[in-house]
């Protein structure tokens, strides 16, 4: 890996005035152009430095502190609080991306959801903010996009303000906050996976791993699985129709199982209980061929900002959850579309730089523009 060079740049301007112009005074001054002075002017934040920042904590997880370090190694003088305002104040200039990006994405018949908590130190209740994550189906969607918001609760009210009058399918798992009674124009499918865990808990309890109720649900969930995969389509209408002639019968079958095992206790009986309660959701897939069979895709685009909360443990201010949240959605929708996250970030905070009426459409991952310049 070629190690980044620290260079500083003088611009020199250049100011005549003409003196036969005006014989009795009043001479005409001009002044050769010079570049576009850095985002934070006065400052040593370039955008390359500001890629590298925001790239090095969204994207590597290196917490401030240790950038500071870096920085300070290799002779840029500056600390963990300018490197922080920084972040805050360019996440204030895209918010307007972040807003497109969300209104894009609720345009699609299905989306995930999902949350995740994170401590911020300012909030009364510090163990109880949250992220909420949205994101694109990997199939049907035109543009692969994730969107975070920052929630100082888990409330249900979220699910409102985050998708407002979504009347689409939405792939969740569990909890209650996901309800058709308040949200009757949302149709919620159900997560196999997540059942399909309550059963696999209980098989890596048993010292055999044989002869269990548990062990055989798991294998008749694995079949469904399978044969989703062998399913051949073209478009939604027919993956829904194809899964209702060839899918359903498998599932049939799991949930007939269910009914055979007598009087289930303990860990059988949550897992048992929790799949007949999502059954009516899981059978959205005959209907909506956009629904997944799981919530995986959501929850692998989580995982990163779960790492970089174990090495930052919390943000400070609920101003810098919300710049967080911010870019994590940016990182991960540059990411689900192929570009090089530095090169990205260099060139959308150039576009910034320049200060110019730039549209909004200029700084999405799929823009011709950005295409060429920071795919991988």
């Amino acid at each position: 890996m070629k190690q980044p060079e620290l260079f500083c740049r003088n611009h020199y301007q250049q100011t005549y005035k003409c003196e036969n112009c005006h014989p009795k005074g009043g001479d005409k001054i001009v002044a050769g152009k010079v570049p576009t002075s850095p985002i934070f002017p006065h400052s040593y934040f370039s955008s390359s430095v500001l890629a590298q920042i925001v790239t090095s904590k969204y994207l590597m997880a290196v917490p401030l502190n240790r950038q500071a370090i870096y920085f300070k190694h290799i002779g840029l003088p500056i600390d963990t609080k300018h490197m922080a305002r920084a972040i805050i104040k360019l996440s204030e200039q895209l918010e307007t991306v972040h807003n497109e990006l969300t209104k894009i994405l609720l345009k699609n018949p299905v989306i995930h959801m999902d949350e995740t908590p994170f401590q911020v130190l300012e909030e009364k209740n510090r163990s109880k903010s949250y992220f909420w994550v949205m994101r694109t189906t990997e199939e049907f969607s035109n543009h692969q996009i994730v969107v975070f918001n920052y929630s100082s609760s888990r409330k249900q009210e979220n699910i409102s303000n985050l998708v407002g009058a979504y009347t689409g399918a939405i792939m969740c798992d569990g909890y209650n906050a996901y309800s058709s009674e308040m949200y009757p124009q949302i149709t919620y499918g159900s997560c196999l996976v997540h059942i399909r865990r309550h059963f696999v808990e209980i098989v890596k309890s048993l010292k055999q791993g044989r002869g269990s109720y548990a062990v055989r649900a798991v294998e008749l969930l694995n079949r469904i699985f399978k044969e989703e995969k062998k399913l051949e389509y073209q478009n939604a209408e027919e993956k829904a129709l194809k899964r209702k002639l060839h899918l359903k019968k498998y599932v049939d079958e799991f949930y007939d199982f269910l009914d055979t095992i007598p009087n289930p206790s303990s860990k059988l009986k949550k897992a048992v209980e929790y799949a007949k309660k999502f059954q009516p959701r899981l059978e959205n897939i005959y209907k909506i061929g956009e629904l997944p069979l799981s919530n995986n895709p959501i929850e692998q685009v989580i995982r990163l900002s779960t790492l970089v909360r174990k090495n930052s443990l919390f943000a400070r201010s609920v101003d810098g959850a919300k710049a967080s949240a911010i870019f994590y959605s940016l990182v991960q929708t540059a990411k689900l579309n192929g570009l090089d996250i530095f090169k990205y970030f260099n060139y959308i905070f150039s576009l910034l730089e320049k200060r110019e009426n730039v549209k909004v459409g200029a700084y999405l991952p799929w823009n011709s523009k950005v295409k060429e310049i920071c795919t991988k």
